[in-house]
């Protein structure tokens, strides 16, 4: 497993950048005194405040972040409509196992859509409170079916701030396409932390290493050293932006453990790592109670 976290970590919580959506809200405040249109700007900083935090975790779902999600959900269901092969499959996939064809079918159709709706914003406003017109065909339900693309959470979202970033460049506001493009830089970034963190730390998670469908007291006593690893960082790095969770098998961070809402409620359904050097584990069990109780 990785080893513990370093006293000399190159970055202090008060040294890390300030998170993309603040940034995006300090751009559309300067280009608001302008007098210039910002609404567009505003619902990507909705999305990117949302979309990273794992389901259940949100300080509030705003009025704005709902209408988009509404809105924006009928707009996706009527062009996943027109895209009959592709409904067609999934409505099949009920019925019957789809071939790996056209599963990639389905994957490269949907690739479109979520360009240009935001599926991430959707699935996590539906999870705190659930949309109109969504109980049946969910993204999540997608995401189960094996139908999602690869980053769908925020392929929206990069496509969007990429032309905004572009728009801005063009008009004379390379001060603010600049920092677009340091949120974008970090947005990718941490994309890739999230799929290098499912891979690896998948690795390092065998609890049940003989494989025998239970948890053999020495494979426990492994378990609940690494909880006992995780509950020291959370001591020492709970502000940090360093924390990864795992839910329905789709990773979500990085996020700061201290600014998260409701944790012990949502507990039960996550499981939580620390910046990749930890294997996955119950964040109930790292937030109450004893392994094996």
């Amino acid at each position: 497993m990785p080893g513990p976290a370093s006293d000399s970590d190159p970055l202090a919580p008060e040294q890390e950048d300030h998170d993309g959506a603040w940034v995006l809200n300090q751009i559309a405040d300067e280009l608001e005194a302008e007098g210039l249109e910002v609404e567009q700007l505003r619902d990507l900083t909705e999305e990117l405040a949302i979309i990273e935090r794992p389901p259940g975790l949100f300080r509030r779902v705003t009025k704005r972040a709902r209408a988009l999600a509404v809105e924006q959900w009928s707009h996706f269901v009527g062009e996943l409509r027109e895209s009959r092969e592709a409904m067609a499959l999934v409505r099949a996939r009920g019925e019957r196992e789809l071939s790996e064809e056209e599963r990639a079918m389905v994957r490269e159709q949907m690739l479109d859509l979520v360009r240009l709706f935001p599926a991430g914003l959707i699935a996590a406003v539906n999870t705190a409170l659930p949309v109109p017109g969504t109980s049946v065909f969910t993204p999540w339900l997608l995401v189960k079916l094996g139908l999602m693309p690869s980053r769908w959470r925020e392929s929206h979202l990069l496509d969007q701030l990429r032309k905004q970033q572009l728009m801005l460049a063009r008009t004379g506001h390379a001060s603010q396409a600049e920092r677009i493009g340091e949120v974008l830089l970090q947005l990718e970034t941490e994309a890739e932390q999230r799929e290098l963190i499912q891979r690896e730390t998948r690795l390092l998670t065998h609890w049940d290493e003989n494989g025998n469908g239970v948890w053999d007291e020495a494979e426990l006593e492994a378990y609940g050293r690494e909880v006992d690893k995780i509950r020291g960082f959370v001591v020492q790095h709970a502000a940090r932006k360093r924390w990864f969770f795992e839910h329905e098998g789709e990773v979500y961070g990085a996020a700061r453990l201290s600014e998260l809402d409701d944790l012990e409620q949502a507990a039960g359904s996550l499981l939580v790592c620390f910046d990749g050097r930890t294997g996955w584990v119950a964040l109930e069990h790292v937030l109450e109670g004893d392994v094996g109780e």
